[in-house]
């Protein structure tokens, strides 16, 4: 298997896509605080150098959307689905994506 690391500013680009795709996702959902939040903090990240303060509290705001006061984690849990793809398993692998590359930007 090979390994292929990431800078900071192709994983933060690619957060902000994830953010773009998750945000209508959680609107259907009626989450609007929660995609203000995201989207504000996608916006910070557009303009922050990586690894700068403004950047680190930027995902540190997505990070905590998850597992804060939104509690946006019970959307990355997968549920069983017998009659195929559904918005559900959709909104379960974009927020997953989204947690999982601003987890691993906080490292």
């Amino acid at each position: 298997m090979t390994v292929i690391k990431r800078d900071r500013k192709e994983s933060s680009a690619d957060l902000v896509v994830a953010i773009e795709k998750l945000a209508p996702l959680l609107e259907n959902q009626g989450e609007s605080d929660a995609v203000a939040e995201l989207r504000t903090a996608g916006s910070n990240l557009k303009k922050a150098v990586p690894g700068s303060a403004e950047h680190k509290a930027a995902v540190t705001t997505i990070v905590d959307a998850f597992e804060g006061d939104h509690e946006l984690i019970a959307y990355t849990f997968q549920r069983p689905n017998s009659t195929g793809w559904s918005e559900a398993e959709e909104l379960s692998i974009a927020s997953a994506r989204v947690l999982n590359l601003a987890r691993r930007m906080l490292q």
